[in-house]
Formats: structure tokens, C-alpha cells, sequence
């Protein structure tokens, strides 16, 4: 949403990272089942694209912040590198200034995290105040097969205010006084406890084993660990193996990723407390607890996967509880609606169960649940994955990372195991020399939050934390000394708590793209589920609006061609009501012409072209 041009020049930068995106849409390249050579592609168009946009989105900042010249973004922040923020304090560079930019809707708080070489404060730009810090121990700086990246070995971390589609700017300073990385001794006989006002986390023998949610009094046993299954590679009941497309495990017991208790330190502060854990020598984890959260943050690094004993393996993290789940779970349909799944069962057609782990695995693209009739657990995920609630009753799990060596045969030719060199599939290179895989094997990152509450308010938590997940706030470091004229920006009126706003682009020189969604589903909340409204003129701020034209969600279709193609459906259970009829009216039908107020139901997605008034500061946006 940020990056507005009407130059030509800048307009095909963005479009060579949207044409990436839309590239990248490919099923395989959203479900791995590619060979290895394709996906490599897949990776250099989408780093081509973010190389060509990243500087009109910079620039867009400089015109906002009044600098004179274009700031920087750091691609390697999640492996802790970032040359403005590490050089801090090495010579006359004492002092740096960055926007955090937030493509949300909505105002937020977040911990953010930026990789230092010497003690750092952080100050708000707009008037000096120092806002509270803390050092903590930076995860793993690794390359993507586990080679050393140069990271730094710590990292700063404070709470960030951010104004609904706006940016902040904040200044490090080197500080001397700045207290050094505090661990702790733990001890596996001890419980280890991290809280704060909301929730607790218990560690038993330096494993997470207990959460609490104190404001709503609800609490659940849940043992964290992490495993493998070993891959089939075909037994007397099929020849199938476990590959790309298939997950085929020989067993339903799956394997711990060592023996033995998980190696510990904690570090406490006055903006988080995290516990760094190591499960053998290719799996570690940092659980966090921010002291004004409401969820925990579990950020993991697995890989390279050893091999070397000729097993495939496909990696989970599993949480047991004693949730009375009765083999039912939720997960989301494409990031939207929940799905309740029901171990051995599929509601349109009777189902041969003959794989109870794989038969009972779901797509998670960002949400996981389990729940009785007292609590909730939800697990969110930064990317997707395959996992289940489903397997067993009261457990949770999720599929991380993958290292096959046998293909499927279902099209891809290649057994799923990334390595950091292939062979290439070219002329004179023999076939049986083609596509063999060399080399350290792929290292994974990602994370996992944690929610847990009663289950009729667990959305209203789980909700809005999938979208700041997954849109998390973008720093651009500025390269003056001094910090930006213009400290902070917002271009959007606060949106009601069940809205967002999920496309905001330039369609053309007089009218710009807008989407707005309602967050919620049917019946998932009392209040936050019922429709809402949004009035587009009150949207922007300082923006006139001229005229709104709704439009079909892909915005080919005007709106009464999309009343006017909708089919008659028979509902299920309402055999006795007539069909719903392409022309009966509805909530929608019944807004006027000019008016600029619409209404949202629970789920739904509006699309609309927006013509403004020219203003003194042209909205900005992708």
C-alpha cells in the first residue's frame, strides 16, 4: 500500500514484483510440488521484484517524512542483519533514525526487533523521549542452508505505537549505560514460569507445560515438543511413498528429534521475557512473552534435516493438552473462514479411513484450533503448512519442514529435498546425472503464536493478531544524521474493529482501488460478528472524495453485473423457502445511489473505485 507514482519508470518496478506475485501463485509454487531448479526461479523473480519496488516504496517515505534523500530497508532483519542498525556507534555514526511503516487499517502496538553491535537506546524522533528498551540474545544468524549470515549476536527490542496506515519514526542512539543481555541459570528440576498481567507460560524439565490465560481464568496442560515422522517409501499394504505431494508416514508414531532435555537460557526485561531452547543439534526455538501481550510467540529454526541415515523426515511441533476435543478441530479455508474438521470423517461423502495420521492432515494457511466447551487453543502460523488438531484428542500440531528422499511419482520427478545446489537438467548432462541434489540442506524459520481463551471470545483475539502477523511493520532507515521533518504520517480515519483494509492501489490517474472486509464469521463473536458499516468519504484523511462505483471482486465486473449473474441456490435445511433469486433485494441492494455509506456481513469483501479530489498530499500507495 505504499509507493504511488505516476511515473512510467516506477509503475514497471512495481509491476515486475506483481507479475513475481502473481507467478507465484502457481500451485506449485505455493505447495512445493516443483522441482528444485523451478523453485529456485520462483525465488529469483520474487527477489527481483522486491529489488525493483523497494526503492519507489522508499521513496514514497522520503516524500512523506520530508527527507531529502531516499532510506533504506534491511531484506536479512529475520537472520539479524541490518548494516545501518550494526554499524551504530562505529565512528560518527552515533545516531539512526527509521520510519516503521504499517499497512494496517488500524492503530497497533508491536515489539520490534533490530540487530545491534553495542548498547542502544531508542528515542521517539518527534520529541527526544526515550522509550523502554531491552537487549536480548538475536536468534540464530544462518543463511538458508545454514551457513553463517553476519548477524549480529544481540538485538534491541521495544513496544512501537503505529497510527492506522502510517508510519512513526523512532532513533537509536549508542548508550554505554545501556544495560548488556541478562540470562539466566534454569535449572530443568525448577518450573520456569514467564508472565505477565495476561499470561502465563510454564516450563516443566525446559519444556513449555502449562498456559494460562489470567483475565478470562482459563488454563490447559500443553506440552510443547518437536518431532519427526519417518517418510514411507512404500509397504505391503501400497507402494506409495511419502513425497512432494503425498505425506505417507510408515507409522503413527512419530519420533522425538533427540533424547534427552532441551538446552535452556532465560532472559528477563522490561519489554519481554524469553526463554531460548535447543532440541538437538538442528532444531531451536525462542518462546517470547511480551509484557503487555496477550499471546505467546514461538519463532523456531529447523534444518539442515540430517539424512545421512537414509530417512525421510517430516518435522512437527506438537502441543498435548487436555482439551476434551472429541477428534474435532478448526482450521482456516484459505486464510478466511473456518472449517470444522472431524477425525475419520468428510461431510460430503463416506470415507475409507486408511491413513490415520495423513488421512486426518489439513492446509493451514494462517489458523489451527482445538476447544471444549471451557477453552480454546489457537495456534497461528506465519506461512502455510499442513497440521491437525484431529489425530488425537486435546493435541495440536504442525508440519515445519520436510526432507524426503524418494519421489512419489505424481509428476515432479524429484524427491522434496532442498539442497543449496542442484544439477542442472540441460543438454550433455547425462539423465541419470540430471537433478541430483548437493550440498547443505534447506534451514527453515518461521513462527508460531499462541492464544488461549474461553471459546466464544477467541476469535475477537486471534482475529486481528492473523493480520498483524502477516503484515508486520516495515522500518526504513533514514540516511540523514538528523531525524525527518515529518515524524509521523496517517493517511486513514480509524476503521471499526471488525474491518479491514485489505487492497488500497492506483487503478488509474483518476480513480484508485479499495477493498474493505469484515474480519469476522457468522456467530464467531456477540458483537464483532454483526454487520458493520464504513462510510468510503470519511476514509481518508484529508482527501475529498469525488465518486464511488462498486465493483465485482476482480473489478471487471460492475456491480449490477454481478447482481444480475448471481445463481438461484437451494440452501441446505430450507427446502420449504423459495430459491434465492439473483434479483431479490439485499442488505447491499437496498444502499442508494451516492451514497457513500456501505455495509459489511460477517466475512464479506467489497471492492470499489474511488475518485478524490486533487489534494496538497496525494495519497500514497501500491
Amino acid at each position: 500500500m505504499l509507493g504511488n507514482s505516476n511515473s512510467d519508470a516506477d509503475r514497471a518496478a512495481l509491476e515486475k514484483l506483481w507479475e513475481a506475485q502473481a507467478v507465484a501463485q502457481h500451485h506449485d509454487a505455493v505447495a512445493g510440488t516443483a522441482k528444485q531448479h523451478v523453485t529456485f526461479d520462483y525465488a529469483k523473480r520474487l527477489a527481483a521484484g522486491r529489488v525493483a519496488a523497494t526503492p519507489v516504496a522508499a521513496k514514497s517515505i522520503a516524500k512523506l517524512t520530508g527527507g531529502k534523500a531516499t532510506p533504506v530497508v534491511c531484506d536479512l532483519l529475520n537472520v539479524s542483519v541490518c548494516a545501518p542498525t550494526q554499524s551504530l556507534g562505529n565512528g560518527s555514526n552515533q545516531k539512526q533514525c527509521f520510519s516503521l511503516w504499517n499497512g494496517l487499517g488500524h492503530a497497533r502496538k508491536e515489539i520490534v526487533e533490530l540487530p545491534v553491535n553495542t548498547p542502544t537506546i531508542v528515542t521517539l524522533a518527534a520529541t527526544g523521549t526515550r522509550i523502554p528498551s531491552q537487549l536480548v540474545t538475536a536468534l540464530p544468524s544462518v543463511t538458508n542452508y545454514g551457513k553463517p549470515a553476519g548477524g549480529s549476536l544481540q538485538s534491541i527490542i521495544f513496544v512501537a505505537s503505529l497510527p492506522p496506515l502510517g508510519f512513526s519514526t523512532f532513533c537509536l542512539e549508542k548508550d554505554l549505560g545501556m544495560a548488556e543481555v541478562q540470562h539466566q541459570a534454569v535449572s530443568p528440576d525448577v518450573p520456569l514460569l514467564l508472565e505477565n498481567e495476561y499470561l502465563s507460560l510454564e516450563f516443566c524439565n525446559n519444556s513449555l507445560c502449562k498456559i494460562t490465560n489470567k483475565e478470562a481464568g482459563v488454563a490447559v496442560l500443553a506440552a510443547q515438543s518437536w518431532l519427526w515422522y519417518n517418510a514411507s517409501v512404500g509397504n505391503n499394504e501400497s507402494g506409495q511413498p511419502s513425497g512432494a505431494y503425498i505425506f505417507r508416514p510408515n507409522s503413527s508414531r512419530a519420533i522425538p528429534v533427540f533424547s534427552g532435555t532441551p538446552k535452556i537460557h532465560l532472559v528477563r526485561g522490561e519489554v519481554a521475557d524469553e526463554v531460548h531452547q535447543t532440541f538437538g543439534p538442528w532444531v531451536s526455538q525462542r518462546v517470547r512473552l511480551g509484557k503487555e501481550s496477550r499471546h505467546a510467540e514461538i519463532t523456531y529454526t529447523v534444518g539442515p534435516i540430517d539424512s545421512k541415515d537414509g530417512l525421510g523426515k517430516e518435522i512437527v511441533s506438537r502441543i498435548v493438552t487436555n482439551l476434551n476435543t472429541s477428534g474435532q478441530c478448526l482450521t482456516d479455508s484459505n486464510g478466511r473462514e473456518m472449517l470444522q474438521r472431524k477425525r475419520d470423517y468428510r461431510p460430503s461423502w463416506h470415507m475409507n479411513q486408511t491413513e490415520l495420521v495423513a488421512g486426518n492432515y489439513y492446509p493451514v494457511t494462517t489458523a489451527l484450533a482445538i476447544k471444549d466447551k471451557n477453552a480454546q487453543l489457537t495456534v497461528l502460523t506465519d506461512a502455510s503448512q499442513a497440521g491437525t488438531g484431529c489425530v488425537r484428542d486435546g493435541e495440536v500440531e504442525l508440519m515445519t519442514h520436510r526432507c524426503l528422499l524418494r519421489d512419489d511419482s505424481r509428476g515432479v520427478g524429484e524427491p522434496l529435498n532442498e539442497t543449496e545446489g542442484i544439477t542442472p537438467y540441460a543438454a550433455g548432462v547425462s539423465p541419470g546425472k540430471q537433478g541430483q541434489h548437493y550440498g547443505p540442506g534447506l534451514v527453515t524459520r518461521g513462527k508460531h503464536l499462541l492464544l488461549l481463551d474461553k471459546p466464544t471470545a477467541a476469535a475477537a483475539s486471534w482475529r486481528p493478531l492473523v493480520d498483524r502477523l502477516h503484515m508486520a511493520p516495515l522500518p526504513f532507515f533514514h540516511t540523514e544524521v538528523t531525524a525527518p521533518a515529518t515524524a509521523s504520517y496517517s493517511a486513514l480515519m480509524q476503521l471499526p474493529q471488525n474491518v479491514e483494509l485489505v487492497t488500497l492501489a492506483r487503478w488509474n490517474a483518476d480513480q484508485i482501488l479499495v477493498r474493505l472486509a469484515h474480519q469476522f464469521g457468522i456467530d464467531e463473536d456477540a458483537e464483532l460478528s454483526k454487520p458493520v458499516t464504513v462510510d468510503i468519504e470519511r476514509l481518508f484523511k484529508g482527501q475529498q472524495v469525488l465518486a464511488v462505483d462498486e465493483r465485482g471482486l476482480s473489478v471487471t465486473s460492475s456491480r449490477s453485473e454481478v447482481l444480475e449473474s448471481r445463481f438461484p441456490w437451494r440452501v441446505e435445511g430450507e427446502e420449504d423457502k423459495p430459491l434465492s433469486s439473483a434479483m431479490q433485494p439485499d442488505q447491499e441492494t437496498k444502499e442508494t445511489a451516492g451514497n457513500t455509506t456501505i455495509s459489511l456481513s460477517p466475512l464479506q469483501i467489497r471492492t470499489f473505485l474511488v475518485r478524490l479530489a486533487p489534494a496538497p498530499v496525494e495519497l500514497l500507495m501500491v
